[in-house]
């Protein structure tokens, strides 16, 4: 009686997380991505916005608020998102070449840095090859 109800058990467990991986795996297969898949690692970023964590994910409040000046920006600068960490961490990977001066980039680079304070989960890189790679 013992031994059927052992085995009973380690096949209901058995059977149960094998459902909530395939769950999982549904799930991720269904999100959709922003990542862009840049092959070539030469490419010279005029800026990056690294995103890291503190244990509880990147600062989604200076995320929001830095999107919202990216994309309310008159030139529309484009990006591309590296993921790289466990909990959560990215860059954003700006090369800026809609920007026509050295004076407009400054500026827009400018905005960044005071939309991101003092914020020590958000650090800023320039002139740079791509920081991390894609996880």
């Amino acid at each position: 009686m013992k031994k059927l109800f052992f085995l009973a058990s380690l096949v209901s467990l058995a059977c149960i997380s094998c459902k909530s991986k395939k769950e999982a795996v549904k799930s991720a297969d269904n999100k959709p991505t922003t990542v862009q898949n840049t092959s070539d690692s030469t490419v010279k970023y005029r800026i990056i916005l690294s995103f890291t964590s503190k244990a509880s994910g990147p600062d989604e409040e200076k995320r929001k608020q830095i999107m919202a000046y990216i994309e309310s920006h008159p030139k529309k600068p484009a990006y591309s998102v590296t993921l790289w960490g466990r909990e959560g961490e990215f860059d954003y990977n700006l090369t800026l070449s809609e920007l026509k001066s050295k004076k407009e980039e400054d500026k827009f680079i400018e905005d960044i840095k005071r939309i991101i304070g003092g914020s020590d989960m958000v650090h800023i890189t320039e002139n740079s090859e791509k920081l991390h790679q894609i996880r």
